[in-house]
């Protein structure tokens, strides 16, 4: 093979146009004639390398590789050719596909219709990485056979693209969503009961399935992990839940306290992928769980850190000092907010804070509130004082807003006295211990005096003074102190390890928001487990694709992909022939540019094949 050039001249402008060719000797009947074997465009190589470019394509071509190979430019020149060579290839075979597979009929447009209308787009998503997880061999390996491998999978792929309860995935999985038809096993006139049992299922296996799915994900999304972030929050439930002994009242986190709660623990690590969960009662104290935690994280991990032990990142709301103990007693390194004031220790640093700390702000954004921080001690443990202006403001607005309902209210016991509607006591006071209780962090701040008449048996007024130690309060506004074992990092280092517990957070809300997480409707506790535990398993998906995403820089959540991807449906169009046959073909739509895009992102190509059935009407 040889590389011969063309030259065409443009008639009316005689400009020269030049184009290559790699062309081959053949025999023929009528002698030996040139054979085109590949169009090269027009070359930028010199006609001195046109030999190795020949020689290049031909070993490709024979599925070999040549040692002008390793010259960059004849390399590239290769590349754009083969690419070329290819397309043209593709084109004609698709070409040729697409005449051999036509079909003509004559049918009565007037009779063409479409039903079975259901959702593919967000369920297809889910399904692929649903097997990118290797999620049915690990239900293989715990028993489960391949109808409820398949049952299991649109539980919480249902639960991802249609968050609500198990009724609600019932009748998705019923009527809804095209997914049923690209399962390994017929689910789609699965019964309820159903539905509950393979909830009850997965539970039993809970411990092993999130242990595998995490070496899957560590496995898929290789990067040596050293941060554990540790949060707990708790939902609500509908109705009074009498015999579920994990409904319990307690405090509320999305002010529910109306409602019996029940807790979930969660422990993530720095990109958001769940190390595993734990479920408690609903009035469970928040520091109690840590040890339990701490045991659960050595036994579930097995040999895990052996190489290193993973740095704890936890809030205030669990770092008391004896879970801090616990954790050097373990040899633990830790980044924590611990949960006592101690912030006070540091008042006259805070007074100048903005003056004399290092400030974390962008410069892209100035008007973006700005961090202060400042490292105050390098030995074991390090701490970091920190002063957020955001929280500084919001902060601000809270305490504002408590002490003037907080005064108000003291306003109206005193008119209420004043008026002489309210006068014992032991009346006054009992009033003034609500408001106390009511507007705890406030009313420390203040006296208050209640002034009784001659006798002693009648409150005359009441008087109430702001305590100097208020000013200190405004000070330490917005004010935090990070402590930390790693004290051979700096102030920033530490800030930022600390600042990753919005991935917790950002779990906590994806749970609650895009998975179905509240409300919860079970009268039982193992079915209050199971309802959670399927939550959590859908969230294995979501960082999932959330994370291959981000890594190409989309930076798209899952309720938008979901909202993109709605539109991408598969259904059945109905008509009827000449002769009186009636065609149904089922497909899945034409993929518009932004489901092209998502797909393409995921590697995530419909499996779901065009059916068509006929059959005979002697309607016509």
């Amino acid at each position: 093979m040889y590389i011969r050039e063309f030259v065409k001249t443009n008639k009316k402008t005689g400009t020269r146009y030049f184009t290559h060719r790699l062309v081959e000797g053949v025999r023929t009947p009528e002698g030996p004639r040139q054979r085109i074997v590949m169009n090269l465009g027009t070359l930028d190589l010199p006609k001195s390398e046109w030999k190795k470019l020949a020689l290049v394509l031909e070993m490709r071509l024979s599925g070999q590789i040549s040692l002008f190979e390793d010259d960059l430019a004849i390399a590239e020149a290769a590349d754009k050719a083969m690419a070329h060579y290819e397309f043209n290839n593709i084109k004609k075979t698709d070409r040729s596909v697409l005449h051999s597979n036509q079909e003509f009929l004559s049918v009565d447009i007037n009779h063409v219709d479409t039903m079975e209308l259901r959702q593919l787009g967000p369920e297809l998503v889910g399904h692929c990485i649903w097997e990118e997880l290797s999620f049915g061999q690990i239900l293989r390996d715990s028993g489960f056979n391949d109808r409820e491998i398949a049952l299991a999978e649109a539980v919480v792929v249902g639960r991802l693209v249609k968050p609500g309860s198990e009724l609600a995935t019932w009748q998705w999985i019923r009527n809804r969503t095209a997914l049923v038809e690209i399962l390994g096993s017929d689910i789609s006139r699965v019964g309820k009961d159903d539905v509950y049992e393979i909830a009850d299922r997965l539970l039993e296996h809970k411990a092993a399935i999130e242990k595998a799915l995490r070496d899957t994900e560590c496995r898929l999304f290789p990067e040596k992990v050293t941060l554990f972030l540790y949060d707990l929050t708790n939902t609500y439930f509908e109705g009074n839940c009498r015999a579920n002994k994990l409904a319990q009242r307690g405090k509320s986190k999305e002010k529910r306290s109306d409602c019996p709660l029940v807790t979930l623990a969660l422990v993530v690590d720095s990109r958001g992928f769940p190390v595993f969960s734990q479920i408690y009662k609903g009035n469970q104290s928040e520091p109690d769980t840590f040890k339990d935690i701490l045991n659960r994280l050595i036994t579930d991990s097995e040999n895990m850190f052996t190489e290193f032990m993973p740095t704890i990142v936890m809030d205030r709301g669990i770092a008391t000092h004896d879970n801090l103990e616990l954790l050097k007693a373990r040899s633990y390194p830790y980044v924590i907010i611990e949960r006592g004031p101690t912030e006070k220790d540091y008042v006259d640093e805070f007074t100048h804070a903005k003056d004399s700390f290092e400030v974390l702000d962008n410069p892209q954004y100035p008007q973006e509130p700005k961090v202060y921080i400042k490292k105050v001690n390098d030995e074991n443990p390090a701490r970091v004082l920190c002063l957020s202006e955001g929280r500084e403001r919001k902060e601000e607005a809270m305490d504002s807003l408590k002490e003037q309902r907080f005064t108000e209210d003291i306003g109206r016991l005193k008119n209420s006295v004043n008026n002489r509607r309210i006068l014992k006591p032991n009346k006054v006071a009992e009033r003034l211990g609500r408001l106390k209780e009511r507007y705890p962090t406030i009313a420390r701040y203040y006296d208050i005096e209640t002034i009784l008449n001659d006798k002693g048996m009648e409150v005359r007024d009441i008087k109430w003074v702001r305590k100097d130690s208020r000013a200190e309060r405004s000070v330490l506004t917005g004010c935090y102190v990070i402590e930390t074992s790693h004290n051979e990092l700096n102030a920033h280092q530490i800030w930022n390890i600390y600042n990753t517990l919005v991935q917790v957070e950002y779990s906590f809300q994806c749970l609650k928001t895009d998975l179905g997480f509240r409300p919860i409707y079970h009268h039982k506790a193992n079915r209050t487990e199971g309802h959670l535990f399927i939550s959590i398993l859908a969230y294995h998906l979501l960082i999932c694709i959330e994370t291959k995403l981000r890594d190409q820089g989309d930076a798209r959540k899952w309720s938008t992909i979901r909202e993109d991807l709605s539109t991408y449906q598969r259904d059945t169009v109905s008509m009827i022939d000449k002769d009186g046959y009636i065609h149904h073909i089922r497909a899945s739509c034409r993929q518009e540019p932004v489901h092209k895009d998502i797909f393409r992102k995921l590697n995530i190509k419909d499996p779901s094949k065009r059916v068509h059935k006929i059959m005979k009407t002697n309607s016509l």
